[in-house]
């Protein structure tokens, strides 16, 4: 199950130089309290990997889209969208998000779907052009605790190869918060350089909730000077039933640009259900939102009402 997977593999940050300061720190605190400093570490530790347990499993269940690109195994999500919005009309859409191993190639090469993934849209709900839909990623290098990573890409599309690359930084400030930072850069030979920069971080309120925060800015030749996106949520995974995993996720968001002049496009009050069913392999979503938006440069801002409701089959994991 690729939930359960994500909760299994947090060994990769036990040497990370962060988590040594930390503890090196409540070790002295411990031996000041009197109390022992090998079960000061050891809660340390076990409320630390709790944190990158939960962490894992909110990228998994939910599918974030640079976590699926960046495990050993190959996964593919196959999704149908449906969106409809009071002012915009109904939108029904197909995409395939994730990787494919290609082993034949040291294990350093992979074949890269982009996918459909909301948490990556920036300001107009639209794609983020610093990325192709599809492409290779080739791994540069990787620290050994896992917290650098950088990535060679090609994008491929109909006007040619889109060369880029991508770095991701991530490490855990505190036993309770983790933090996520990502550089990505690609060139169209046609509408030339795009950049996006992400920071997220993730708190934990208790071992079935947390609260992130997602950043995105995207900057480039054809763009609105910076257009960026800022989102705050409390996501609670529910108690799982017949095997099956829920979770809901609500948040507040705005997304704009700075050119032609400095604005908020759009406030944004969410609430995202989902729901594995059926089969361990099938997913379930359904997002309602209320928005308060501005259509066009002239119009006035307005409240709409808009639903996105998602089937995802998990291909293989």
């Amino acid at each position: 199950m690729a939930a359960l997977g994500a909760l299994t593999s947090v060994s990769e940050f036990a040497d990370a130089p962060a988590i040594v300061e930390q503890q090196t720190e409540e070790q002295i605190a411990g031996q000041e309290s009197g109390k022992d400093p090998a079960w000061v570490d050891t809660s340390h530790r076990f409320a630390t990997d709790r944190t990158l347990a939960l962490t894992r499993w909110v990228d998994g269940f939910f599918g974030d889209v640079d976590s699926d690109t960046e495990i050993a195994e190959s996964r593919l999500r196959l999704k149908l969208t449906t969106d409809w919005d009071d002012r915009l009309g109904t939108e029904t859409r197909v995409s395939v998000g994730g990787k494919v191993n290609l082993p034949q190639l040291a294990n350093r090469v992979d074949l890269v779907f982009r996918g459909d993934d909301p948490d990556e849209l920036i300001a107009g709900d639209k794609e983020d052009p610093s990325q192709s839909q599809v492409g290779f990623q080739f791994l540069v290098d990787e620290s050994a605790a896992g917290n650098h990573r950088t990535d060679f890409t090609v994008g491929l599309s109909g006007s040619g190869p889109k060369p880029g690359i991508n770095y991701r930084y991530k490490t855990i400030w505190n036993p309770k918060t983790s933090f996520r930072f990502s550089q990505r850069a690609q060139y169209d030979f046609d509408d030339g350089a795009f950049a996006t920069t992400k920071i997220d971080i993730d708190y934990a309120l208790s071992e079935r909730s947390l609260v992130r925060t997602q950043n995105r800015m995207l900057y480039g030749e054809e763009t609105d000077g910076v257009e960026w996106s800022t989102r705050v949520g409390v996501v609670r995974q529910w108690a799982v039933t017949n095997g099956f995993e829920r979770a809901a996720y609500v948040y507040i968001g705005a997304k704009g640009n700075t050119e032609p002049k400095d604005e908020v496009e759009n406030y944004q009050l969410g609430l995202r259900l989902r729901a594995q069913a059926v089969r361990e392999f099938l997913f379930f979503e359904l997002e309602p939102t209320l928005n308060q938006r501005i259509d066009s440069p002239t119009s006035a801002r307005e409240a709409t009402w808009a639903i996105e409701a998602r089937i995802e089959l998990l291909l293989f994991d």
